[in-house]
């Protein structure tokens, strides 16, 4: 019981990185439960039949395919197939501003980092959620940051980046990742089930895997954590 396998996804549709072929991994584990990245506000929105009366009046079928992430088109589709419950789980946090925008610019104009995100981006294309969940992903991740900070040590405003650095990665990421760890903790000692994924952006993947292995023992109930594709 309480087994739940935990899934890096990127949130839009590129190459193998689909919802085909997420659909094609839900299909293998069969979750009864499925943890979505949405906050409770907007998922009740989005998987409503409002939400897809809305979409049908105001966009074509291609248009709404285009902007709807690859997580939601999945989950819609395999609800309609099988008898699931979706538990979202994130939160709202602060949303990018000027000063955030700035530091990510910094990343993004680095020969090294633009280098390492191509890379990133062609695997992702190639080989999809099974590159996304693996070892590669990961040590390219770990590049990634050890570039950042590379970054905002060499820039004229080291002082200011730094300090919106540790903004973002505390309201981003471990506000959110410990929310969500909470979350499925808390839904999970009211409702029994045995197999459940939790769909996570790749991205969060290396720092949320820390925070669950440090959760399992204060807790008192124990899930069964998973890694898909784990190596």
């Amino acid at each position: 019981m309480f087994n739940v396998t935990l899934i890096g996804t990127f949130h839009s549709e590129y190459g193998l990185c689909n919802s085909d072929e997420l659909y094609k991994i839900l299909e293998d584990i069969k979750p009864e439960v499925i943890f979505h990245e949405l906050p409770t506000h907007l998922s009740e929105f989005c998987y409503s039949e409002k939400f897809d009366i809305l979409c049908n009046n105001k966009l074509t079928q291609k248009q709404l395919i285009a902007l709807m992430p690859l997580e939601m088109k999945c989950i819609k589709r395999y609800k309609q197939n099988y008898d699931i419950k979706i538990a979202p789980i994130d939160i709202d946090t602060i949303q990018k501003d000027e000063e955030i925008n700035y530091m990510l610019e910094a990343f993004s104009n680095d020969e090294n980092y633009i280098n390492i995100e191509y890379e990133q981006k062609a695997l992702t294309k190639q080989e999809g959620f099974y590159f996304l969940n693996s070892n590669k992903y990961l040590e390219l991740e770990k590049k990634k940051e050890l570039l950042e900070k590379d970054i905002l040590e060499s820039d004229n405003h080291k002082n200011s980046l730094q300090n919106i650095y540790k903004r973002f990665q505390t309201e981003q990421h471990d506000k959110r990742e410990n929310a969500m760890i909470q979350n499925i903790y808390n839904y999970s000692r009211g409702n029994p089930y045995k197999q459940a994924v939790f769909l996570i952006g790749a991205g969060h993947l290396k720092t949320i895997m820390i925070k669950i292995d440090e959760y399992r023992t204060p807790s008192k109930i124990q899930l069964n954590w998973t890694m898909y594709n784990n190596e």
